[in-house]
């Protein structure tokens, strides 16, 4: 077990870091109507969409051959993540707003009205277009699904990679239900801080995770051909004998 959450965090913490997420939960902490109960709605939507993100890939996962070893499979899921996170880096780094940066302003031209129910809409539609999140989450589930730790350990790990993905969304309101008003200037000066900095933060992250992928991608590929290499050589052995 702590083999596997020791792979699965570093990946989890980079699918938490998500300005655009943060910044929507402080934004809808900062209106006059409801805020924690707005908040939590915010937070109820993200955290359903990310479970079901969670079931759909360990079901697809579940039918690739990448349990209990190396694999193929295991690597293209790594590298193909890897191409998506530069392609989104590129992205960040680009001057026209992104999916979620259109959302995000969207919401704020509406969200002073909308009813409290809507705000579970609004953290779904948030998650789902929080592609930068997406793209490290599934190679978290790949290392889990293909464990050889039994069903119940399987979940604690499901369980703590989501509640680590879903930080930016619960920092926030956590603060404001523990400290009330007290948190507003925590929260500000934070949110200026990631609001001012949520291009190259984003970007940053994933560079550094498509490295990090590429590299491990690479390795379960040696990996591969050294564990196909050997399997030849021993079904060769037998016919040499004779």
């Amino acid at each position: 077990m702590e083999s596997l959450l020791a792979r699965v965090v570093p990946l989890a913490f980079g699918a938490a870091i998500s300005p655009t997420l943060f910044a929507l939960e402080v934004l809808v902490l900062s209106g006059r109507r409801h805020p924690v109960s707005r908040a939590w709605a915010v937070a109820g939507g993200a955290s359903a969409v990310l479970a079901v993100y969670a079931l759909l890939g360990l079901t697809l996962l579940d039918h690739l051959d990448t349990k209990h070893g190396h694999s193929p499979a295991g690597a293209a899921i790594d590298l193909g993540a890897a191409v998506l996170l530069a392609l989104l880096a590129f992205r960040a780094l680009h001057r026209r707003p992104t999916a979620a940066e259109g959302h995000r302003q969207r919401t704020m031209s509406r969200i002073a009205e909308a009813p409290t129910l809507s705000f579970v809409g609004i953290g779904g539609v948030a998650m789902l277009l929080n592609f930068s999140t997406i793209v490290l989450f599934f190679p978290a589930l790949h290392e889990i699904s293909r464990s050889p730790v039994d069903r119940m350990e399987k979940a604690a790990a499901v369980l703590v990679l989501v509640v680590i993905t879903l930080l930016p969304v619960l920092i926030p309101v956590l603060l404001a239900a523990g400290l009330g008003s007290r948190a507003d200037p925590v929260l500000a000066r934070l949110n200026r801080f990631v609001g001012g900095h949520s291009r190259q933060i984003t970007a940053g992250i994933e560079i550094f995770f498509c490295i990090l992928l590429i590299w491990k991608g690479i390795g379960e590929l040696r990996l591969c051909r050294r564990a196909a290499r050997e399997w030849t050589l021993a079904g060769e052995a037998p016919g040499k004998r004779r």
